[in-house]
């Protein structure tokens, strides 16, 4: 079987194709960062014949991933105030980044509190919401220590 001039073209063309995407996605870098001090605010609203149930809710937002090296000691994880319902099953609540937080992507989860039980929700599980990128321009990295025991 012999391949055509065109198809030769089209098959030499796809690692080029394939060189442009990769270069394309290594350029897309995360611009939108959250900072201690900023505040989260979201909404959550249920639904379902336990939705009003519900009675408060509580943010946390964990880590995915270590700590960067120069940020030894820093919080992977912060979580907010029980919050009450503002409206039937709807909750409106926030949550501030802590000034010792340390950079990196973190996921939200929510804590609910019922009549009688609790449950909790997990971006990427059970709702979808993209990570938080948080950046810290603070470091701590240990420095070195000499111990020696005086007479």
């Amino acid at each position: 079987m012999h391949a055509n001039i065109g198809d030769m073209k089209t098959l030499s063309f796809l690692p080029v194709l394939a060189a442009i995407m990769c270069s394309a996605l290594a350029a897309q870098q995360v611009t939108d960062f959250r900072r201690p001090g900023d505040v989260i605010r979201i909404e959550v609203k249920f639904d379902g014949p336990d939705a009003n149930k519900i009675k408060s809710i509580v943010l946390y937002l964990s880590a995915v991933g270590s700590i960067p090296g120069n940020q030894i000691g820093f919080q992977n994880g912060f979580g907010g105030d029980w919050t009450d319902a503002a409206s039937p099953h709807t909750f409106e609540t926030e949550v501030k980044i802590p000034a010792n937080v340390a950079t990196g992507d973190y996921k939200l989860s929510i804590n609910a509190r019922a009549e009688a039980g609790s449950t909790q929700y997990v971006a990427g599980d059970q709702f979808h919401l993209p990570l938080f990128h948080i950046k810290n321009e603070r470091s701590f990295v240990p420095p070195t220590v000499t111990v020696t025991e005086r007479r």
